[in-house]
């Protein structure tokens, strides 16, 4: 069983969107949850852009 993950509908119609995008471009089903796993894998590989998006969120 993999683990859930709550978020907003908006996210989930963009997650579905990117989803539908994959299968036209692809011809391939991508599970939401590999396509999750290869965001969060890029995400990770460019921690400080990711970490500077949130940098000016957080400032007063």
């Amino acid at each position: 069983m993999e683990p859930s993950v709550e978020s907003t509908e908006t996210s989930n119609d963009r997650l579905e969107e990117l989803q539908a995008e994959i299968r036209r471009e692809t011809g391939r089903t991508v599970p939401k949850s590999v396509i999750l796993e290869q965001i969060i894998r890029d995400a990770s590989e460019s921690k400080d852009e990711v970490i500077e998006l949130f940098r000016d969120d957080l400032e007063p």
